[in-house]
């Protein structure tokens, strides 16, 4: 009888889920529109520790990501979006996947509601690449990350915590920081998930980018 329970339970799970929704972006189009992303570091050295790192540059100074990240922006009349975190840090890992466009197993809208993000996510790389230079601020192995903070006057808006997203103004200067708690969607127990709401993302980029430069 109970294993006859368990195949009901999972024929009845299987028919709620229903049929793969085609998403109404392809995934090529969405890896495409994130590829015009600058976001440093370019490169990532394999020897580095590991040689596993993803987005963070866990050996170089990172005054030197800095500076070079302002200087592409006032080149090209963009805010810097910092990212302060670790190569090991879950949350930093799931905000670079969705600048860089990744749906897949990032596929809730909403703390209550999955589905195709595909829109959502073609939209947010696509404002990012327009109005952001991106760096990836290593704050646990690598040298530099207090000298960043200090050099853009962010010192009070930075705790040790990860990540911590500042935006920057094309000089380099702190403008304002992104509300963490509002944008991100954890799901403890059965179904556990953690990523981010790319609405409310893209709401607060807005902002920080009307807060770094300013009309």
């Amino acid at each position: 009888m109970r294993s006859l329970a368990a195949a009901a339970m999972l024929l009845l799970a299987a028919a709620c889920s229903g049929p793969a929704v085609t998403p109404a972006i392809p995934q090529t189009e969405i890896e495409a529109a994130a590829a015009n992303i600058v976001a440093y570091p370019l490169s990532l050295d394999p020897t580095c520790r590991d040689g596993r790192a993803i987005a963070y540059d866990q050996c170089s100074n990172q005054m030197d990501l800095y500076t070079a990240a302002v200087d592409r922006a006032k080149a090209e009349g963009k805010a810097v979006l910092v990212i302060i975190g670790a190569e090991w840090c879950g949350w930093c890992r799931a905000f670079d996947a969705h600048l860089k466009g990744a749906t897949g197993r990032y596929d809730h809208v909403t703390k209550k509601r999955r589905g195709d993000v595909s829109r959502d996510a073609l939209e947010l790389v696509s404002y990012t690449a327009q109005n952001f230079v991106v760096v990836h601020i290593e704050d646990d192995y690598a040298p530099g990350a207090d000298e960043v903070v200090a050099a853009a006057s962010a010192q009070a808006h930075f705790h040790e915590k990860y990540p911590t997203i500042l935006a920057l103004s094309p000089e380099g200067k702190f403008a304002t920081k992104l509300d963490h708690p509002y944008v991100k969607i954890q799901i403890s127990g059965p179904g556990a998930y953690q990523g981010y709401d790319r609405s409310l993302v893209l709401k607060e980029l807005k902002r920080l980018h009307k807060a770094a430069l300013p009309a």
